[in-house]
């Protein structure tokens, strides 16, 4: 008797903890500013003369997460972002603008998140070393992927590191200044981040 009155007690404990845990309630969705530093190259294909170094880079705009669940939210951003890309060769250096539009998943573990997801690059400006309009050498769209971690106080300042990849080439197929049409770009940021909301 004492064995079953213990066995529907510890039954009754686990289904009010699985209770309580479906019912939990989601935090409050936010929305943000974010700012990074980054550096970035471009790489893949093996056509000379292009040889890529290492340049700084600069990212702002706008964030949002909206929870799915108490621990997982979906997280856009409306991001201006400057990309230097320099080569060995000065004369092959480009400087290019975009509106980069990451589209994330987050997942959040007591202030630490990890995200995960894909992004669109519209570039808006291209340069050459000498200030000229090299726009048309450049793809109309961009696809990359994105994948970070950091943590974020569920209202105020976050702190995070990424990495964005490119899925396609930053250059269109028939340019020809550069030696090669499949040049990828690779960018590791420090992001700063500010959260308004929640609760």
């Amino acid at each position: 008797m004492k064995k079953t009155i213990l066995l529907l007690a510890l039954l009754a404990g686990a289904a009010s903890a699985a209770q309580a845990q479906r019912t939990e309630a989601k935090p409050a969705n936010t929305i943000g500013l974010t700012a990074a530093y980054a550096r970035t190259n471009l790489a893949g294909g093996n056509s000379l003369p292009y040889s890529s170094t290492s340049h700084s880079a600069y990212q702002a705009g706008l964030t949002a997460d909206v929870y799915v669940s108490p621990v997982v939210s979906f997280h856009p951003e409306v991001l201006y972002t400057m990309r230097y890309f320099d080569a060995t060769d000065e004369a092959l250096n480009r400087d290019l603008t975009y509106l980069d539009v990451p589209l994330l998943v987050r997942y959040h573990a007591a202030g630490l998140f990890f995200e995960a997801g894909p992004q669109v690059s519209l570039p808006l400006t291209a340069k050459n070393e000498e200030g000229n309009d090299v726009k048309p050498e450049v793809n109309k769209a961009g696809l990359d992927y994105v994948v970070g971690l950091g943590y974020q106080l569920h209202h105020g300042p976050s702190l995070g590191i990424r990495y964005d990849g490119g899925i396609t080439s930053v250059f269109k197929k028939e340019v020809s200044t550069l030696g090669t049409d499949k040049l990828k770009s690779h960018t590791f940021l420090l992001v700063l981040g500010y959260a308004f909301g929640g609760k």
